[in-house]
């Protein structure tokens, strides 16, 4: 039976959504304050070592202080946190998609006190984010569970490799800016390459090098989620050719390992970007999702 509707919007899960998207957000604000430090001060450092040299020192020193910081702390940090998140989404996905759990994958579910801290902390911002109930498209109630397990699967790959794709290339766009003004400066300065190098391009390093590494990393996280996307539709082949339930069930689960890596190692990406752009995505989404189940109808009617 398939029960997907009635069990996403369940209290205990939706107080489940709440809880990861609390933790991301929390790993959101270390990222901030990542770029905080890699950007607009590196930025500002840069401007101060043009115009007062004898400061140049200190502007290299602190480039290379802010990398040193961003690997031996706020990175772990951030992964912590991350991975907190994906484990508490992964119990939601288990229990919404009827998925047994993977303690091999995952191991022991997440705390319900600590589940339910976090759910709190999101309630106090909860009005200026998305509403979280219909988490998936509700017109997979027309399907069988194994099927409209099968169309939520893929719709998360879906949006996350779309949603990277978008935010990697606005990364590269950005990076692009920022060094065209930074040759414009040197430029207009009549520096040296010595004094280029050492006034602006070691301070900068920080913030060329984090956001290289985040747009790449998008990239990568959109490649694999393409062809999870692409297994799925695979297996929505099979399952609508007469493939066993226990073996689509089986296939399901080897997928949801796959999704549930991805969430808890892919980079971030901000809320505003998200709220940006979620309509769209979300209205695209769900005419996937009606389209597999016309096809689905198609088939069994057939």
């Amino acid at each position: 039976m398939n029960t997907i509707n009635s069990r996403q919007n369940e209290q205990r899960e939706l107080e489940r959504l709440s809880a990861q998207r609390q933790l991301y957000a929390t790993a959101k604000h270390v990222f901030g304050f990542q770029l905080i430090l890699a950007i607009p001060i590196a930025i500002f450092t840069a401007l101060i070592a043009v115009f007062l040299p004898e400061y140049k020192g200190h502007a290299a020193l602190w480039g290379l202080s802010v990398a040193v910081l961003d690997t031996a702390l706020l990175t772990p940090w951030q992964k912590r946190l991350r991975e907190n998140a994906a484990a508490i989404q992964e119990i939601f996905d288990c229990y919404v998609l009827n998925l047994p759990w993977n303690e091999l994958k995952v191991g022991k579910r997440p705390d319900p006190e600590k589940v339910h801290a976090q759910a709190k902390k999101y309630s106090k911002w909860a009005s200026t984010m998305p509403s979280l109930k219909n988490w998936y498209s509700p017109t997979i109630d027309q399907l069988s569970l194994p099927l409209g397990r099968l169309v939520c699967q893929r719709a998360n790959c879906w949006w996350d490799s779309q949603q990277r794709r978008r935010y990697a290339t606005t990364l590269q766009v950005a990076l692009g800016l920022v060094a065209l003004i930074a040759a414009w400066v040197g430029f207009a300065a009549g520096l040296t390459i010595a004094d280029f190098v050492l006034k602006i391009a070691a301070p900068l390093t920080p913030a060329f090098s984090l956001g290289l590494r985040q747009a790449t990393e998008h990239r990568d996280a959109a490649d694999r989620l393409d062809k999870l996307q692409t297994f799925s539709e695979n297996l929505w082949s099979s399952a609508l050719a007469g493939m066993a339930e226990d073996e689509l069930g089986a296939n399901s689960r080897n997928l949801q390992n796959e999704i549930y890596d991805g969430r808890k190692r892919n980079p971030l990406i901000f809320d505003t970007v998200f709220r940006w752009m979620r309509n769209e995505q979300e209205l695209q989404m769900n005419y996937g999702s009606e389209e597999l189940v016309e096809q689905a109808k198609a088939a069994l009617a057939g």
